[in-house]
C-alpha cells in the first residue's frame, strides 16, 4: 500500500510539471488545403467547354483533394462536370 502511494505521488507529480508529454499538451490537428484544376466537360456530348478550379481542406492529404475535386464539380452547374482534375497544390 505504501509503494503504491509512492508511485501515485510521481505519477501525480510528473502531471503537474508537464513531464507526461501529450497527456499534459493539448494537440492541434494537421489540416491540408489542395486546389485542383478541372477541364468543365458537357455531359450530353462530353466535349471540354472551359475549366474550373475548386479548393478543399481536410486532415489527410487524400481528403483535401477529394474535397476540392467535389467543390469543383459542385461549381460547374446542371448539365456538365467536373473531369481531368490536375491537383495545383496541397498545403
Amino acid at each position: 500500500m505504501k509503494h503504491m502511494r509512492k508511485a501515485s505521488a510521481v505519477v501525480a507529480t510528473a502531471l503537474l510539471i508537464g513531464i507526461a508529454g501529450p497527456l499534459s499538451q493539448a494537440h492541434a490537428a494537421k489540416s491540408y488545403t489542395a486546389v485542383v484544376k478541372c477541364a468543365k466537360v458537357k455531359i450530353s456530348n462530353n466535349n471540354a467547354v472551359g475549366f474550373v478550379d475548386g479548393k478543399g481542406k481536410a486532415n489527410t492529404k487524400p481528403k483535401a483533394i477529394a474535397a476540392a475535386k467535389k467543390n469543383a464539380n459542385s461549381k460547374v452547374g446542371k448539365g456538365y462536370r467536373a473531369k481531368h482534375c490536375d491537383v495545383k497544390s496541397v498545403k
